[in-house]
Parts: structure tokens; sequence; C-alpha cells
């Protein structure tokens, strides 16, 4: 799986939590910032673990499949079927070696760990979470920026 779909999906499920009716993948694509067409290829992964839902037709688009307060970032990851965070090393370790003959088991405890972590932190989240927190981090941006402000 590529790097960064995960945090695309994390994007584009904010954004559909704006709305129940839902967005079209050119609407999301522009918040996103991507093409519509690779966007749609996250979004495929969305559909088929049932946490967005297509409308086809002239009107069509897409929406959460449940509430955003329901969906927990963790349910976003394992749908996205990433590999995990701790890849092994690309090159085949020297059996003859007494380091290289366990050094793969050894980091496999260790990545199972580390995955295992992820999962229990992202089940603290939801996607409301990190729209609203989303949509703060822009408001004080712009707050910032521009010295505006809403009293």
């Amino acid at each position: 799986m590529a790097s960064g779909w995960f945090s695309m999906s994390l994007h584009a499920l904010a954004v559909l939590a704006q709305s129940k009716e839902g967005y079209t993948s050119c609407y999301i694509a522009g918040s996103v910032n991507t093409n519509a067409v690779f966007l749609r290829r996250v979004l495929a992964r969305l559909v088929k673990a049932g946490i967005i839902e297509t409308r086809e037709g002239r009107d069509g688009g897409y929406r959460l499949a449940k509430p955003a307060n329901q969906l927990t970032l963790a349910e976003v990851y394992k749908a996205m079927e990433l590999e995990n965070a701790l890849a092994p090393s690309p090159a085949e370790p020297n059996p003859a070696c007494p380091v290289g003959a366990g050094i793969a088991l050894a980091f496999d405890e260790i990545a199972i760990e580390v995955e295992k972590s992820i999962i229990q932190t992202l089940e603290q989240y939801t996607v409301e979470q990190i729209a609203d927190r989303a949509i703060q981090f822009a408001l004080q941006k712009e707050v910032s920026e521009t010295g505006w402000h809403d009293n």
C-alpha cells in the first residue's frame, strides 16, 4: 500500500463528516488537493470495508456509512490494508551468521508490538474528532494570519 493513503483517507472522511448527503469525488479531491481518479482508488477501499457508501448517477458521490463519531481511526487504518509501520529489511539475512539467523524473528516481535500499539492508539479517536480538530486548526491559522477573530 502506498505511503500516505491512510492520511488521505482520513482527510476524505473528515470532509464527508461535514454532510450527511455526502460529496462527489471531485469535491473531496479539491479538499485533499489530489486527482479525483487517484482519490477514487483510496475511496474504493473504504467502500469495500463498508466505511463509506456510494451513490450512483448524476447526483452521485460518497457518504459515510455510519456517523463520524462512531467510526474509529483504527477501523480506517485496518480498511486501508497498510503494510506494518515497521517494514522488514529487503535484504535476506545470512542464515550462517548468528545474528542473521535470528534477526528477522527478533524484528518481527518488535514490529508486531508497534502495530498493536498503533491500533490501540487509533481506537481512541474518531473521524468526528479529527474533523473537528482540523477545523479548529484551520480557524487558528486564519486568526494568526489575518488577525481576524470572532468575539
